[in-house]
């Protein structure tokens, strides 16, 4: 998975890459998170890192991975201007190895044109959620949308279809447009996004390497206590 934006555009082409194309928290995708206890989040397709940075204010643990090295600078500009500890990492999202498991995935407007890719990248977002994760995707509505390569959207049916392995818990087409307060006609769909959160089901057929890495992890600061106590023994 390269680098390619909308229209077929370098995401670098996108970017500014100075900080200032970091966009504001969306509380509108990610309203499930907010009521949910901070924990470990990952975002896949991080962009300028707007979202994450939001969530890491609130006390997420939060990681971000995206394609584009300029929107991976913007990110950890306005990470540094913010004061929050968030890490952001330049990557391909299908080759890209998570460490252990996340109690939040989110895949933001992000999402590879339908195909293969498409289909491997939300398969690994669903196996890096923890038990009783939750996974939140947002993209551009292919029902409503007008002009583009169509390739380029997504629908209810298909992220729904796609997520079988997971608990959907919500499945909603929305009004994406940051400025939808300052909008004349509210009922133009040139805005419309789908939106999906899925829950991973406490206990559920969860991969023997995913369970693996979630233990590893999970595993990782008691055994550096351990080793603690005995070099001071």
């Amino acid at each position: 998975m390269g680098t390619e934006g909308p229209g077929g555009a370098d995401w670098d082409d996108v970017y500014v890459g100075d900080g200032a194309d970091t966009e504001p928290f969306d509380p509108q995708l990610l309203a499930e998170a907010l009521a949910l206890p901070p924990g470990r989040v990952l975002d896949l397709g991080c962009g300028a890192g707007g979202n994450l940075i939001g969530l890491a204010q609130r006390g997420w643990t939060a990681t971000g991975v995206d394609s584009s090295p300029k929107a991976v600078r913007s990110a950890r500009i306005a990470a540094d201007n913010a004061q929050v500890a968030a890490r952001f990492l330049h990557g391909d999202m299908l080759t890209w190895r998570a460490e252990g498991l996340y109690d939040l995935v989110v895949i933001s407007y992000s999402l590879p044109p339908r195909g293969s890719a498409r289909d491997a990248l939300l398969a690994i977002a669903g196996r890096y959620l923890a038990p009783g994760g939750t996974l939140i995707v947002g993209e551009w509505d292919g029902d409503a949308a007008v002009g583009g390569d169509p390739d380029h959207y997504a629908t209810l049916a298909e992220l729904t279809a796609a997520l079988s392995d997971l608990e959907v818990v919500r499945a909603e087409s929305v009004d994406a447009d940051p400025r939808i307060t300052e909008r004349e006609d509210v009922s133009a769909g040139a805005w419309r996004a789908v939106k999906v959160v899925a829950r991973r089901p406490q206990g559920r057929g969860m991969p023997r390497g995913a369970r693996l890495a979630h233990q590893a992890a999970s595993s990782a600061p008691t055994m550096l206590a351990i080793r603690s106590c005995m070099l001071l023994a």
